[in-house]
């Protein structure tokens, strides 16, 4: 079978649990003997023009294409965020030339709904797995820009003002405005390309109606519509989606040797620094709990895009021996990272889908603290594999990780009640399954159509 993935990046260029995910299932499925293609997209800010170009290389059995797009240079850089007629176009030229049997998105974060669209007028099976919300929420993470959760039921004039809370010119303009004049003014700006592009607007100033209208018209192209999580799942109630647990690539675990209990408990983080994921959550939450002496906190991963960030998080540090910043990781250390380490724990402030990093967790027998939140309050039973503190609540973490201290015999039973993890290898069959039955379908509404169009 020939399976065209589209995604946002793809490794060794970007490494987030999307790219690892999609990288998983695209090698797994070439070493079963398929013609596998990825296109993603890369340079996304760099480069002269929008379209750059394409780089082709080949590895682990896959052939990836990678857009070389630079949005910012659009001629309407708020639109091609979800809707590329360049990226479509290409898509279409593509699909002519393989012509493969399925297409299967797991991100459209930079390359839009053209890439569907191409597939669904190329007459290609389409499969589509929701990573995330941005089908809802230009943000992806359905999290208002003050911080507060939000439920994806907005109207186009909400939306556009929380991602205008990221540009100074528009709050400025807001302490100047009437509400009315102001919102008036941003609609305006929104729909006219040669104001939207400008700095200040570039990003923040979207066509929220017309994304909202794309994107809700872009969840019928798809065959199959696949989810991780029932809470994404569930946030979807007008399209038909199936969920589907992710199974996880651990050939790492090969490599991983658990080292012997020491005197003080463990306590890790893996991931990026961002403030959403609440890493700053976790460090103060550590010294509240005043273990000091019985445990040891280390952090693991860099910023994304916040290096103001990092440096909150060394103030926070200063002067504790107990906690320790060690920076980037490459993939190739988990197994050594999470031998070193009792308890993983994941304090996002948003919903999550499915974090990859609790089922790796769980597969080298370490238990997991998670917020009680979204995918991570599915992914994470209370009291049995791990533990569960209420949203944004560092005194509730505190709490959880001071009974690792106080209680000896918690995390032993939490490591005895941890369940086998889900393999990509067992997804992947499931997957060929799906993927199949969509192919038969696709031939035979082929040749019924061939039969009735020789009637006439």
């Amino acid at each position: 079978m020939r399976i065209v993935f589209v995604t946002l990046f793809y490794p060794p260029e970007r490494n987030a649990g999307t790219e690892n995910y999609t990288h998983g299932l695209a090698t797994e499925l070439a070493s079963r003997g398929h013609d596998v293609h990825v296109v993603c997209a890369t340079d996304w800010e760099t480069g002269a023009e929008y379209w750059n170009g394409v780089s082709e290389e080949r590895s682990d059995g896959v052939q990836i294409h990678r857009l070389r797009l630079n949005w910012t240079r659009a001629q309407d850089p708020n639109r091609v965020l979800y809707d590329s007629p360049e990226v479509q176009q290409w898509m279409e030229r593509l699909l002519r030339s393989l012509r493969p049997d399925l297409v299967h998105a797991t991100s459209l974060i930079t390359l839009g709904v053209g890439a569907m669209r191409a597939a669904r007028q190329q007459g290609v099976p389409l499969v589509l797995t929701l990573m995330d919300f941005w089908f809802l929420c230009p943000r992806t993470i359905l999290v208002r820009s003050n911080g507060d959760l939000c439920d994806g039921r907005t109207t186009p004039s909400d939306c556009r003002r929380c991602l205008l809370r990221d540009s100074r010119l528009a709050r400025t303009l807001e302490n100047l405005l009437p509400d009315s004049l102001e919102r008036s003014l941003w609609s305006f700006v929104s729909t006219h390309p040669a104001l939207s592009r400008l700095r200040g607007a570039r990003g923040t100033a979207l066509n929220m109606e017309h994304r909202k209208a794309v994107l809700a018209a872009a969840l019928e192209y798809p065959s199959q519509i696949l989810a991780h999580s029932r809470y994404v799942q569930q946030s979807f109630p007008n399209a038909p989606v199936r969920r589907l647990l992710n199974g996880h690539d651990l050939r790492w675990l090969e490599d991983y040797r658990p080292k012997p209990l020491p005197d003080r408990l463990r306590i890790g983080y893996l991931g990026q620094l961002e403030p959403l994921k609440g890493v700053d959550l976790l460090v103060d939450a550590f010294r509240l709990a005043a273990v000091e002496g019985d445990a040891r906190l280390d952090v693991w991963g860099g910023p994304a895009r916040n290096e103001s960030y990092r440096l909150l998080l060394e103030s926070k540090a200063s002067g504790r021996q107990d906690i320790e910043l060690h920076g980037r990781f490459e993939r190739g250390q988990l197994a050594e990272i999470l031998a070193d380490m009792d308890v993983l724990v994941v304090p996002s402030r948003w919903y999550e889908n499915a974090p990859l990093v609790i089922q790796e967790a769980f597969a080298a027998r370490v238990p997991v603290i998670a917020a009680d939140l979204g995918g991570m309050a599915e992914a994470v039973t209370h009291e049995q594999d791990g533990l569960l503190f209420p949203h944004n609540d560092a005194e509730g973490l505190a709490c959880q990780i001071r009974r690792l201290v106080d209680e000896p015999d918690l995390l032993p039973r939490l490591k005895t009640r941890i369940q086998p993890v889900k393999t990509i290898a067992q997804e992947v069959s499931e997957l060929e399954e799906i993927y199949a039955g969509l192919v038969d379908a696709a031939a035979g509404a082929d040749s019924q159509a061939q039969v009735e169009e020789m009637k006439l």
